[in-house]
This record gives C-alpha cells, sequence and structure tokens, in this order.
C-alpha cells in the first residue's frame, strides 16, 4: 500500500494505517502475502491460502459459537436466519462441523491459529477493514467471504461503537477531473 496506492486514491491507505497504529490499534492482516503493509503495520500476520477466507470466517463461527462468545442479545433481536446460519456451521446441514480443525486443512492456517484469533476477536471490540476488496472481490465465489464477514460482525453486534466493515473503495472515482 505504501508504494502502489492506486493512484486515484493518493496515500490515503498508507496514512490511516500509520494513523490506527499511531492509535496503538492492533491490526491483525489476513492475507496470503505478507504485503509491505502487513510487514510495516501488523501486529500479527495470518498467512491464509488464497480464496479460502470462507473457510476462515465459518470456523470462527463455529468457536463462537460453541464458546458462546457472540452477542446473543443483539442476534436476537437484530439478526434473521441465525438459526438456519448456525445449524450450517454445527454440521447440522451436511455433517461436517465447520471447525478450526476442518479450517486449517483448507486454509493453511494452523487450528490454534484460528482459536486465538476467533477469541481475540470475541473479546476486543474490533472493526474489519478492506482496501479495494482484496480477495472479496477477486476470485470464484469471492462473495462468500464478504457475505461471511458480515454474519461475523452481526454476532458481535453489528454498528456497536467499534464494531464495523469499513471498505475503502472507489473514492476518487468520480473526481472531476478523470473522465466519465
Amino acid at each position: 500500500l505504501e508504494t502502489t496506492p492506486w493512484g486515484f486514491a493518493g496515500q490515503f491507505a498508507s496514512q490511516v494505517v500509520y494513523f490506527w497504529q499511531n492509535l496503538g490499534k492492533k491490526q491483525v492482516f489476513v492475507c496470503p502475502d505478507l504485503n509491505y503493509s502487513a510487514a510495516v503495520h501488523a501486529t500479527k500476520w495470518i498467512p491464509i491460502l488464497p480464496n479460502t477466507d470462507a473457510a476462515l470466517h465459518l470456523a470462527i463461527a463455529y468457536i463462537w459459537r460453541t464458546e458462546g462468545t457472540y452477542d446473543k442479545k443483539y442476534v436476537a433481536t437484530h439478526v434473521v436466519g441465525f438459526e438456519e446460519f448456525s445449524d450450517y456451521v454445527m454440521g447440522k446441514e451436511d455433517g461436517i462441523p465447520k471447525t478450526p480443525e476442518w479450517a486449517a486443512g483448507k486454509t493453511g492456517v494452523p487450528e490454534w491459529t484460528i482459536k486465538a484469533l476467533a477469541r481475540q476477536w470475541a473479546s476486543t471490540v474490533t472493526s474489519t477493514v478492506h482496501y479495494y476488496g482484496g480477495s472479496y472481490i477477486r476470485g470464484p465465489y469471492s462473495h462468500e467471504p464478504a457475505r461471511l464477514e458480515a454474519c461475523l460482525q452481526g454476532m458481535q453486534g453489528m454498528g456497536k461503537p467499534g464494531v464495523h466493515i469499513y471498505c475503502k473503495i472507489g473514492d476518487g472515482l468520480n473526481h472531476g477531473d478523470l473522465p466519465l
């Protein structure tokens, strides 16, 4: 992000991660490559095989569901379809519980790392951030991790202070100096 920030966005991506770092915010980067931003700004870098984010998300939901570390009150009053989602995560639908062990084989992320990430996320006010969509717009079935991330944020009380999904995409494309 520091050296190739996509010309129409200027240095915003670089500056915002420095801003968060200066505030003392923990930044966990989950990405296949140790890119410059992950190397410089990450409190923790979790390498993951490309296009396997959905399996990671399902395993996180499994931990939260089995350990009860999700916002049950919020889910009861704001979430539609949680029982069906939970049944899928727990393996009632297809006979395959979406455990960290199951996800580790698909993602290349060790099961203990998945468990630690799930527990840290559940115990800390957490927002997720994407810069220009990442794998969420550039792969087969890329809608799945985006959809599942929204499910995870819903499990943690989406919209409460600090519980958000931030996607830095497209601004600058409508500036008057660019051709339409």
